[in-house]
């Protein structure tokens, strides 16, 4: 029989968000499996402690066919080097960060004393750490290419990441010391699922021209030192208070992903949804119990076994209907937001999940998001609680519309999305 299953998880470590997807095709019997990460980010966080909110680890398959890094955060680019250094990983997507922005990271992380030697390494380069643990396709994100115009069953299976212009390729060139593969954010299409991206944040040339300049204007630089180890941690310290001056309240750069079936119309299919909360103690069980037997790669057990008392058959005969999920990571909407939804205009009308940016941070929330999302169909705002989650975030979310449900994921719980997608004429 046909049918796709798929399965949309979210767990909360460390005050941050991790979306587990998994696909499965019966006809193809193929599964394909998925990590998101974002780490949360405090404003200014080199004058924050890092907080650490809990120790329980989430569940990650052994084989992560796509792995994509919503944004980097000091406790989350150790949870990286974890993943990369347990997992086997076919493709990874991150966001390019410039040597400065990883230099920042590496003091922050210092200052929280969780600075492992194999994240500082990560953080050095970033590309050859990678490709040392095996990963063949690297792709850092820088930009944003063609918006899709196209409703998603019209685009094609090709893997659609344009290369960045040569003149910012020569500036990455220049400040890595050789080039690496930083392309436009695209899509591409996955087991019949699509991928879709898009990248924000800091200006890598205003930030190339912001270190040149800051050393440019230091003096004596070449003299030698009495104490080489002193004068560098004072001329560090001094940089990072410099570039916390100038940047320090910038927005985050992040990269954003919508994930949704190609085809899933209701007229030719028989479909159905289901959302759960789950505590994570019993969700890392039914992992555990999954990953023994050969067919069931994830927790989506419960649709793959066709457990129908716990589904919800979707109700009317659209030509499409809400199984998309949007991962926003870090995107500060006050500042993106137009962008966003010019970028992902054709596909809005497709999101049933959509994480809160940030953990709920009222300073990257911007409510107008809301009037774009208004449906008859139930809307999950998924949000990583922490510390930093805003009362107002939730009370717009929840206020503005009886259709817009706010899933809160911490230490004891997570929240699940899944369903199955069957040609009406399989059902018979």
């Amino acid at each position: 029989m046909r049918g796709k299953y798929y399965r949309y998880l979210f767990e909360n470590l460390d005050g941050g968000l991790i979306y587990t997807g998994s696909i499965y095709d019966k006809e193809w019997q193929k599964t394909t499996n998925l990590v998101y990460m974002s780490g949360g980010r405090y404003r200014n966080t080199t004058q924050n402690r890092i907080k650490v909110f809990y120790e329980e680890e989430v569940s990650i398959p052994n084989v992560i066919d796509i792995l994509v890094v919503g944004s980097y955060s000091a406790k989350y680019v150790n949870k990286l080097i974890d993943i990369v250094r347990n997992c086997e990983i076919k493709m990874i997507i991150l966001p390019y960060l410039a040597p400065i922005q990883r230099l920042v990271l590496v003091e922050e992380m210092k200052g929280g004393a969780i600075a492992g030697k194999e994240a500082v390494r990560f953080l050095q380069d970033p590309f050859q750490f990678l490709k040392k643990y095996g990963i063949e396709k690297i792709y850092f994100l820088y930009g944003n290419g063609p918006a899709v115009n196209r409703d998603p069953e019209e685009l094609d299976s090709r893997f659609c990441f344009e290369q960045t212009e040569e003149k910012l390729l020569c500036l990455i060139r220049d400040m890595e010391g050789y080039a690496i593969p930083a392309v436009k954010a695209g899509y591409f299409v996955e087991n019949g699922f699509l991928f879709y991206f898009g990248m924000y944040g800091l200006d890598i040339q205003v930030l190339s021209d912001f270190t040149k300049e800051y050393f440019s204007n230091l003096e004596n630089i070449h003299e030698i030192s009495e104490n080489v180890s002193e004068d560098y941690t004072s001329q560090m310290k001094r940089l990072l208070q410099e570039y916390m001056r100038k940047f320090g309240n910038s927005p985050v750069t992040t990269v954003t992903m919508f994930e949704s079936p190609l085809y899933a119309s209701a007229q030719e299919n028989s479909c159905f949804m289901t959302e759960k909360e789950f505590s994570r103690k019993k969700g890392g069980e039914a992992w555990e119990r999954c990953t023994r037997e050969e067919r069931c790669a994830c927790v989506i057990s419960c649709s793959h076994r066709k457990d129908h008392d716990m589904m919800r058959r979707y109700k009317g005969n659209a030509k499409n209907v809400r199984f998309g999920v949007f991962m926003l990571g870090n995107a500060n909407l006050n500042r993106y937001l137009p962008e966003i939804l010019t970028r992902f205009s054709k596909v809005l009308s497709r999101i049933r999940g959509i994480s809160v940016p940030n953990c709920g941070n009222g300073e990257d929330w911007n409510h107008q998001i809301l009037e774009f999302l208004r449906t008859k169909d139930r809307i999950y705002w998924i949000c990583s609680k922490h510390d930093m989650t805003s009362a107002g975030v939730v009370s717009d979310i929840v206020l503005s519309s009886s259709n817009n449900r706010f899933l809160s994921v911490d230490e004891r719980w997570g929240c699940c999305i899944s369903g199955y997608i069957i040609p009406k004429e399989d059902m018979d």
